[in-house]
C-alpha cells in the first residue's frame, strides 16, 4: 500500500508538471500584434485579420470587429462544414460504399465470371480432345486388326502349303527303293525350300501418315469448326448498364433492366470493340437480322467519352444507322435513304481505296450487304493514323446485333488480297504516268523536228 501511494503521488506530480509546461508553452506562443506587441483579442471582419485593443481603437475603429473567440467559433463551424464532404468520402472509403470500392467489387465479380468461363471453355476443349483421341485410337486399332488379320491369314496359308509339302516328301521317302531313286531328282527339287513372300509391302503395313501425320494441325482444323473465331470481340466494360453482352463477347442486345454485374457509374451509350485499328485493311460482318433500329460503324475511342455531342463524323463517329425503313449516315445534315432489299448482315470494311476523280488513295469506311456484295454507303477521307474502334448500338429490346464468326485463314487471305490489289493499282498508275510523260516528251521532240 505504501509503495502504491508513493507511485500515485509521483504520477500526479508528473501530470501537474506536464500541465504547467503546456500552459507555459501556450502562454509563450500567444499571437501578439506585430504593431503594438499586445495580445490579439479581436478579429476584424472588414480586413479579415486578428487585431489587438489598440488596433481596434485606432486603425480599425470604423470596421466591423468581433471578439476573437466568437470569430474562432464561427470559422470552426465553416471549416467543419467544408470538411463534411471529405469526412463523408473518408467514411465511404472505410465502409466500402465509394466508387473505387464498388469497382474493386466489380473486378472481383468479373474475375469470378472469367474463371467460370475459362474452366467451362477448357472443359469443352478437354472433352473434344478426349473424344478425338478415342476416335483416333479406334481408327488405329481397326487398321491394326485389319492389317494383322491379312498377314496372319497369309501365314496360315503358308503353314498349310509347307505342311503339305513336308508330308508329301515324307511319303515319297517311304516308297520302294527303286522308285525312290528313279524320282530322286524330282523329289529333291520339290524338297528344296523356296523363299516365302515376306509380305512387307507398304499396303500390308500401317498407314502412319494417316494416323500421326500433321495430327495437331488436323485436330486444330476440326476445332475451328466447333470453336468459332470472331474477328471483332466486344468490350463488355464499355457497355451501358442496359446492354447485355453475350459470354462469347460477340453479341449485344438491349435488356429491360440494368444488369446486376454492369460497370459501376458506366454511362456510355454504345459498346465498343476490344481492339482498335490505325492502319491496314480490316473487315467484319454484323448480323442485324430483322431489327429495324440499330447503329453500327467505327469511332475514335475518345469520342465515346463525350456523352453530349451527337454521333456524327465531325465528332469522331463514322457509322450507318437504320430507323424503320430508312437508313442514314452519321452526318450533321439530313441524308436518309431507302434500300429496296433490306440487308440482314452488314459487312464493315475499313481500309484504303482510290476515290472517283482522284489519283490519291484515302482511308475509307464502307458498308456492304453481304448477301449480294452491293455497297450500301461509305465514308472517305477518314483521318490517317487515327485508331478506330468498331461500335454497335442495338435499339430494340427483343433483337440482338451479333458479330458473325469467320474463318481465320480466309480473313488473312482477304486482307492479303486487298493489300495486293492496292499495290497492283499503284503499279499500274505509276506505269500510266510514266508512259504519259514519255509520250509528251516524244511529242515535243517530233514537233521540234
Amino acid at each position: 500500500p505504501v509503495s502504491n501511494l508513493a507511485l500515485r503521488n509521483t504520477s500526479e506530480s508528473y501530470q501537474r508538471e506536464k500541465e504547467r509546461e503546456r500552459k507555459e508553452r501556450e502562454s509563450n506562443s500567444e499571437v501578439r500584434c506585430s504593431q503594438h506587441g499586445e495580445k490579439v483579442q479581436f478579429f476584424c471582419k472588414t480586413d479579415h485579420e486578428v487585431i489587438c485593443t489598440k488596433c481596434r481603437k485606432e486603425s480599425h475603429r470604423s470596421h466591423r470587429v468581433q471578439l476573437l473567440t466568437n470569430a474562432v467559433r464561427q470559422h470552426k463551424v465553416r471549416i467543419k462544414a467544408a470538411l463534411s464532404p471529405t469526412e463523408k468520402a473518408l467514411q465511404s472509403l472505410k465502409n466500402g460504399t465509394c466508387q473505387k470500392a464498388q469497382i474493386v467489387k466489380y473486378i472481383q465479380s468479373q474475375a469470378q465470371q472469367a474463371e467460370k468461363q475459362i474452366k467451362a471453355e477448357f472443359e469443352k476443349f478437354h472433352h473434344f480432345l478426349r473424344k478425338e483421341e478415342e476416335a483416333r485410337m479406334t481408327a488405329l486399332k481397326k487398321e491394326v486388326e485389319r492389317k494383322r488379320g491379312k498377314v496372319e491369314e497369309r501365314i496360315e496359308k503358308d503353314i498349310l502349303r509347307l505342311s503339305d509339302r513336308v508330308r508329301e516328301m515324307e511319303e515319297e521317302m517311304e516308297t520302294e527303293d527303286a522308285r525312290f531313286m528313279q524320282n530322286y531328282n524330282f523329289i529333291l527339287q520339290r524338297a528344296q525350300y523356296t523363299t516365302l513372300d515376306s509380305g512387307l509391302s507398304s499396303e500390308n503395313l500401317l498407314n502412319m501418315a494417316e494416323h500421326v501425320g500433321n495430327l495437331g494441325h488436323r485436330v486444330w482444323e476440326k476445332m475451328t469448326d466447333i470453336f468459332l473465331y470472331y474477328p471483332v470481340l466486344l468490350d463488355v466494360n464499355s457497355a451501358p448498364g442496359d446492354f447485355f453482352v453475350s459470354d462469347d463477347l460477340a453479341s449485344v442486345g438491349k435488356s429491360f433492366h440494368i444488369r446486376p454485374n454492369s460497370v459501376p457509374f458506366q454511362e456510355n451509350r454504345l459498346v465498343l470493340g476490344s481492339e482498335g485499328y490505325s492502319d491496314g485493311f480490316h473487315c467484319w460482318n454484323i448480323e442485324v437480322g430483322d431489327s429495324k433500329h440499330w447503329t453500327l460503324g467505327v469511332c475514335r475511342h475518345s469520342a465515346n467519352m463525350n456523352l453530349v455531342e451527337p454521333l456524327t463524323a465531325e465528332s469522331g463517329f463514322w457509322g450507318l444507322s437504320r430507323k424503320g425503313d430508312s437508313y442514314m449516315l452519321l452526318m450533321s445534315y439530313p441524308n436518309s435513304f431507302r434500300i429496296r432489299r433490306k440487308p440482314r448482315t452488314v459487312q464493315v470494311q475499313l481500309g484504303w481505296w482510290y476515290t472517283i476523280g482522284s489519283v490519291n488513295i484515302c482511308r475509307t469506311v464502307r458498308f456492304v450487304d453481304v448477301s449480294d456484295g452491293s455497297l450500301i454507303a461509305c465514308y472517305t477521307g477518314i483521318p490517317d493514323g487515327v485508331q478506330l474502334f468498331p461500335f454497335l448500338i442495338p435499339k430494340e429490346r427483343l433483337s440482338h446485333l451479333r458479330i458473325a464468326p469467320a474463318n481465320p485463314a480466309l480473313v488473312l487471305e482477304h486482307t492479303f488480297v486487298e493489300t495486293q490489289k492496292h499495290q497492283i493499282v499503284d503499279y499500274i498508275l505509276y506505269l500510266f504516268i510514266g508512259a504519259l510523260i514519255i509520250w509528251v516528251w516524244l511529242f515535243g521532240v517530233s514537233e521540234r523536228l
